[in-house]
């Protein structure tokens, strides 16, 4: 195997794990090496070459349909790259938002903001900053880590208990507004926290969650000489990505001191485990505490029947 194959192997293997891409077969073919790759039922392979005369290939094999060639492609050749910012934005110094925790009954709501600039990309790639969805548990605390370490003060997040959360509801359903309004209240307040720091910022884009774009429309009049962008799918920008990793860490560390302090182990979702789960507790510690851990606006907390 030429040197500068092996060069390359030990630069992408890492970086290959840490997004839980798991390396099923390597073997040795004419000019160079073949990787068979796997991440769940996903497969693809790659091959790669060397010359003197075209330098090192990458050769990328896999269905058309297949995420994970997709992303290798993404990763590794520069082709359909989710951060290259067309169709995004070209900025140099930019914030991306998200939240997490509205879709589950238990637990808190999390909204966090990451700053970048263009300069910091490649070594967000490195660590492994991709759209949280992506990302298993143990993934997602190694990146955030990494983010908290390698990036200090670029990052804000409000935490929202549930408690808390249930109090805001109330409030905002007493002057005519809904959890759209609450989202949109959260991304504000974790945006400009990094705004007020870092005035010069070029642009801000939110994972959108309403048509309105409420979010939007709360960060402009305080904010006027700053570029803000609201649109579905935004985990593909690498400050949003960074954001979404963020928020479900903070989420996964207050579920975890959740559990510990109730004695229980509370699913995440809204499902029929999540009912069990919830009569349970009303059980044991009362249907009044039942605040303390759930969004009670759920249509889930009616089907509790209590």
């Amino acid at each position: 195997m030429h040197r500068e194959i092996e060069k390359y192997l030990a630069h992408i293997v890492p970086l290959l794990l840490q997004r839980g891409i798991e390396i099923t077969d390597k073997r040795e073919i004419a000019y160079g090496v073949q990787l068979r790759l796997s991440r769940g039922a996903d497969k693809s392979v790659l091959n790669l070459y060397y010359s003197e005369k075209k330098g090192l290939s990458k050769v990328i094999g896999g269905s058309a349909s297949s995420e994970l060639k997709a992303e290798l492609e993404a990763m590794l050749l520069g082709e359909r790259n989710p951060y290259s910012g067309p169709g995004l934005h070209s900025w140099n110094s930019w914030i991306g938002s998200d939240e997490c925790g509205k879709g589950d009954y238990f637990g808190p709501l999390i909204g966090s903001a990451f700053y970048c600039t263009s300069d910091q990309v490649p070594m967000l790639k490195e660590i492994g900053v991709d759209d949280s969805k992506k990302l298993n548990e143990k993934m997602i605390y190694h990146v955030a880590k990494e983010l908290y370490l390698n990036f200090p003060g670029q990052a804000n997040s409000v935490i929202i208990s549930p408690r808390r959360y249930n109090e805001l509801i109330a409030d905002f359903k007493q002057t005519g507004r809904n959890l759209n309004d609450l989202l949109a209240w959260l991304h504000f307040r974790v945006i400009s926290g990094i705004l007020d720091e870092k005035p010069n910022t070029e642009g801000v884009i939110i994972d959108q969650f309403s048509k309105g774009k409420k979010a939007r429309a709360m960060i402009v009049p305080k904010y006027p000489d700053v570029n803000v962008v609201e649109r579905t799918a935004a985990e593909r920008d690498i400050a949003v990505a960074a954001a979404s990793i963020l928020s479900r860490y903070q989420f996964l560390e207050q579920m975890e001191k959740m559990n510990r302090s109730w004695g229980m182990s509370f699913p995440l979702g809204a499902n029929r485990r999540v009912i069990t789960s919830a009569r349970k507790f009303a059980e044991k510690h009362g249907k009044e505490k039942l605040e303390e851990v759930v969004k009670l606006h759920f249509k889930t907390t009616q089907q509790l029947g209590l």
